[in-house]
């Protein structure tokens, strides 16, 4: 009995020693496991799956995609798909219908196809959801009783070839939007600097009229004192003129103020201008960058 129970004690140690290579193994690879999945779930490619979509309170089975853009865009870049093949828009309780499509070289009885955006989540507000109901050409969508996993999985491969086409057309639309804010932000620049110069040239011209003016009040003030035994009338026009250089130096001196305080903020503007510049150029690099990955 001792012997059999001795046996047993050892069987199970030998088991368990087997056993601990197969657990290292698996401690050592889960982690690497979960980051390969993680990583292939935030992929930037859109990958459709069996979602829902609601017509008429009613939630039927449909082909979904998560695309990475107001719903406006998405919209925007599914009609203009649909208008390059050649097919005409319509609507229904708020979907977007296009009639006598076909899914696929296959489909030659075609479909018609049912569209609505989604917001993804409350926390993902620059995620859309693009749900695409496929039917039998002419089918009544209320009538619709059971679930076609064929046409199911026809739609989620047509939404697969739509969503790099809504993905390039919106990468143009903001790369089109960027360019021409660049262009306004150089332009307003360009008018800075033009602005600046003249500016600067309208203080240098008030700065030669000061100058100009000092130096004919110094003059007045000596004729002033050189006709101090003359009759009023001289000495009357002689102070009215150095009174009246005197008032066009205050003028002059105000002038200048204005214009230098114009100056500063024409220089202020330029530098929040150029700001602009650089994060216009880098909204369009960082999208240019992204559409070449």
């Amino acid at each position: 009995m001792r012997t059999e129970i001795y046996l047993l004690m050892n069987k199970r140690l030998l088991m368990r020693k087997s056993l601990l290579p197969v657990r290292l193994c698996l401690m050592l690879w889960l982690p690497i496991f979960c980051g390969i999945g993680l990583f292939c779930g935030t992929g930037v490619i859109a990958q459709s799956y069996v979602g829902q979509i609601e017509y008429r309170k009613n939630r039927q089975a449909a082909a979904t995609v998560r695309l990475p853009y107001n719903a406006d865009p998405v919209e925007n870049g599914l009609k203009e798909y649909m208008s390059i093949k050649g097919f005409k828009e319509s609507s229904a309780s708020g979907l977007i219908v296009f009639r006598g499509v076909p899914l696929d070289p296959s489909d030659t009885d075609r479909s018609d196809l049912y569209f609505s955006t989604d917001a993804a989540s409350r926390n993902e507000k620059n995620v859309t959801l693009l749900n695409l109901l496929a039917l039998k050409r002419n089918q009544d969508l209320m009538v619709r009783t059971q679930f076609d996993s064929a046409r199911i999985d026809k739609a989620r491969l047509f939404l697969d070839s739509l969503a790099p086409f809504i993905d390039a057309f919106n990468s143009k639309l903001q790369i089109n939007s960027r360019q021409e804010g660049l262009q306004k932000a150089q332009k307003k620049m360009n008018s800075l600097i033009n602005d600046q110069a003249d500016l600067e040239k309208r203080l240098r011209r008030l700065q030669s009229d000061l100058d100009q003016n000092k130096t004919d009040q110094i003059k007045a003030a000596a004729d002033l004192q050189a006709n101090i035994n003359g009759s009023d009338d001289i000495k009357r026009k002689s102070q009215k003129k150095l009174n009246g250089l005197i008032d066009d130096q205050g003028s002059l001196e105000k002038k200048i103020r204005k214009a230098q305080l114009e100056l500063d903020e024409n220089k202020s503007s330029q530098k929040q201008q150029q700001e602009e510049i650089g994060k216009q150029q880098q909204g369009l690099d960082a999208i240019k960058a992204r559409q070449n990955a």
